[in-house]
């Protein structure tokens, strides 16, 4: 029985000796690669950390505190607690400061209850980032002070100073705590200070109290050994009196809260993640992009709408699909657009038209797909790619040479390769693959940086424009003349997921009833070849032409009648075919109509001709000259030379003016049937007498012509004369004369006396 029993610790302990040198093997063999790995796919990497991105809404309050606590209860939940503290899963705290919202309005107890949440134990096995972007273009900010990449004020600031690490855009700012309350008390500076000093913090105690009151200097001290350290000023004055060499930098003077850039956070030290976009955070946390795409279907179900496109995109069809997304999009009831692209062609403007479209979207609040059923090629990838996912059927490719050569000269591609990577940005990705769609021959590489495993697809310029090229490894081209397929696309990170026909892309998403569909119509389609006619070279200068005849006709004879009926359809048929084909907007009928309204000033109300008619005119033949081009400024030779034909129709409006003062003058009047149209002019006839007079006017002063008298009230610049003893009503041609100055009569018809002034005569 002995003798069993040791054979069995025998064999037990040769066993565990076997186990532990097979355990090292493998380690080893993994180490040094010999283990086969995960094949990479190319959308992310082997070594990809678990992240997750939680919105924080601003300003923060009770309801927005409660719910950012619960999203990190859940995600804390289901990680494992042994999870090792360099693998930990990534949680971004994103705060919305995109829309323009900077934090200010929060409320000191929400604040205070979710930074003491993410300083709590049961979240260390999570890595804390808290991430403030750059303000979306064109959008205010609602602070005191502008700042043009927005950023984080207020209480909010507490949240982000309570996360493990903060990520900030450079141009970004962050600071201005207090800027709600008059002033600190005692109890905001200890939870500050409370917050500030626990654990991993991301700023010192000292630059979280120099935002949160005005009178707290901030200042960087630099000692004799090289260590850095951030002191107010009565801490400074210690370290002076120490008798210790010293460099100070002052970063904030009394009297003002601290603000500071994300470029001046990295400067002193204070931060070093400087993300410009969800993008390029992922790749420095080693994350998929993926995971801090918006899921606006996550609260709620899906709510779609399927976008069918024409075989050809043109400038009438971006009008149409922005026009028809306004309206859609307008309530709350989609939340999903699928693009179904198959075999389309477009022109290049209109496709980047409607890409810079759907990268304006806010992903947390719609969801952009594009389907591609089939091979599309060209422009029309743009807008594939412009979408937050592309899903494609098997037998799908997308870009390559689509049979016609190049998609656009060289002089076009100049002007087109700004408006790419302004895209791009919008999408907060790399410009190559959108750049390759216009330009097939363009040759795109999958650069793979081997210390993270991160892969990029980028053409030359775009490569040799990182940071650090050397650290990224060439892995082959991408692309082809027969384009990308299916699979390749999926390998690469460009599609989501392959699928046979729309009904997977249904389940994909777990669509249940039937997608509402937007397509255009056969009114539609009427209305956009009506339009395409009027807004024509050929025809466009007439519809001016017409215009500016109509209305000199209506002018002439004031009164609005047909003529002037005519003018107001012209000017709107010319305003609304340009309107349609992407030309025309708001601007240019808000130039036009304040042109015209400047030109009737200065006939009917200010004598003269001067700043208000020059204006009037410039505006209105602008806006003619803007309604007719599809650019602002011209960016590029092709710009120029379609400038060169937005003169056609401003030559047709001069033309019309012209037209209609010759023949006012002669044709209409002698016509029975024209004549009729227009007010006719007073007759003069012969008296016999050897003069002329009108039998219609009541009075005729034409004997006063020449007289010479004085006022007898102020002309401003009508009033009373006083002519040969007699008064009469004058008005002067446009001076204000005083009572009692010399006049003499200049002109005199019917009732109307006009009079100048003649200060060389003296009264008697």
């Amino acid at each position: 029985m002995t003798q069993l029993i040791q054979i069995r610790i025998a064999a037990f302990s040769a066993f565990l000796v076997l186990s532990f040198a097979l355990t090292l093997f493998v380690n080893a063999a993994t180490a040094t690669g010999s283990v086969p790995q995960q094949v990479d796919s190319g959308a992310g990497s082997d070594t990809n950390r678990e992240g997750y991105r939680v919105k924080v809404p601003l300003p923060i309050d009770g309801q927005a505190s409660a719910s950012v606590r619960q999203a990190l209860k859940r995600i804390s939940e289901k990680t494992s607690p042994a999870a090792q503290r360099r693998n930990r899963p990534v949680v971004i705290l994103e705060f919305d400061t995109r829309g323009g919202q900077t934090g200010r309005g929060s409320e000191l107890e929400a604040c205070m209850a979710l930074a003491r949440y993410l300083r709590d134990p049961d979240l260390n096995r999570l890595q804390t980032v808290a991430y403030v972007p750059q303000r979306r273009e064109g959008l205010g900010w609602d602070n005191d002070e502008a700042m043009p990449g927005g950023g984080l004020n207020g209480h909010a600031v507490l949240v982000a100073i309570a996360a493990n690490q903060i990520a900030i855009d450079p141009d970004a700012a962050i600071g201005k705590a207090g800027i709600d309350d008059k002033s600190a008390d005692d109890l905001y500076r200890e939870i500050y200070r409370s917050i500030a000093s626990q654990g991993l913090t991301t700023l010192p105690v000292s630059v979280a109290l120099s935002m949160l009151e005005r009178d707290q200097e901030l200042f960087r001290v630099t000692d004799s050994e090289g260590a850095v350290s951030y002191v107010n000023g009565e801490a400074l004055r210690e370290m002076e009196a120490s008798g210790k060499p010293i460099t100070v930098v002052t970063i904030t003077p009394q009297g003002n809260f601290s603000l500071l850039t994300g470029k001046e956070l990295q400067d002193f030290g204070l931060v070093r993640l400087l993300p410009e976009s969800r993008t390029a955070l992922a790749r420095e946390l080693d994350l998929d992009p993926s995971v801090l795409e918006g899921d606006p279907g996550s609260a709620g179900e899906w709510k779609p709408l399927l976008v069918t496109l024409p075989p050809f995109i043109d400038s009438r069809t971006a009008t149409w699909v922005t026009r028809s997304l306004k309206q859609q999009l307008g309530g709350e009831d989609v939340n999903l657009v699928i693009f179904n692209l198959g075999e389309n062609l477009g022109d290049v403007e209109a496709c980047l038209r409607i890409g810079r479209l759907i990268a304006s979207y806010d992903p947390d609040e719609v969801r952009t797909v594009a389907f591609l059923e089939s091979s599309v090629r060209g422009p029309a990838g743009v807008i594939a790619l412009a979408c937050n996912q592309l899903i494609m059927s098997e037998d799908a490719r997308l870009g390559g040479d689509y049979g016609q050569g190049e998609v656009v000269n060289e002089d076009e591609l100049s002007g087109f390769r700004e408006e790419v990577k302004r895209l791009a940005e919008d999408k907060e990705s790399d410009w190559s693959m959108l750049q390759q769609m216009l330009e097939p021959s363009l040759v795109v590489t999958r650069y793979r940086d081997p210390k993270t495993g991160q892969t990029r697809l980028l053409c030359n310029v775009e490569f040799e424009s990182l940071e650090q090229p050397d650290q990224w490894e060439a892995l082959g081209p991408i692309g082809s003349p027969e384009g990308i397929n299916a699979l390749t696309a999926e390998q690469n990170g460009l599609a989501r997921t392959v699928v046979s026909d729309i009904e997977q892309v249904k389940k994909f998403y777990q669509l249940d009833e039937a997608i509402a569909t937007l397509a255009p119509s056969k009114v539609d389609r009427r209305i956009a070849k009506f339009a395409e006619f009027l807004s024509s070279p050929f025809v466009s200068p007439f519809l001016l032409f017409g215009a500016m005849f109509f209305l000199s006709t209506e002018l002439s004879a004031p009164g609005l009648g047909v003529p002037g009926f005519l003018a107001v359809l012209c000017f709107g048929l010319f305003f609304w075919s340009q309107s349609l084909d992407g030309n025309a907007d708001w601007l240019e009928v808000i130039m036009f109509v304040i042109g015209a309204i400047f030109i009737l000033m200065e006939v009917f109300v200010i004598p003269g001709f001067g700043l208000f008619g020059i204006g009037g005119i410039v505006l209105v033949f602008s806006s003619l000259v803007l309604a007719s081009q599809s650019f602002f400024v011209p960016r590029s030779v092709n710009d120029l030379v379609e400038m060169t034909y937005s003169f056609v129709p401003v030559i047709g409006a001069g033309l019309g003016v012209l037209t209609a003062a010759i023949v006012l003058r002669n044709l209409i009047p002698r016509t029975p049937i024209l004549r009729r149209l227009i007010l006719q002019p007073r007759k003069i006839v012969d008296t016999g007498l050897g003069g002329r007079t009108d039998p219609e006017a009541i009075v005729d002063w034409s004997n006063l012509m020449g007289l010479t008298g004085e006022t007898a009230t102020r002309l401003n610049p009508s009033g009373k004369a006083r002519i040969q003893g007699k008064v009469y009503d004058v008005i002067s041609n446009g001076q204000m004369l005083d009572q009692g100055e010399r006049i003499e009569v200049i002109e005199a018809i019917g009732n109307r006396i006009v009079v100048t002034a003649k200060p060389e005569l003296k009264s008697s």
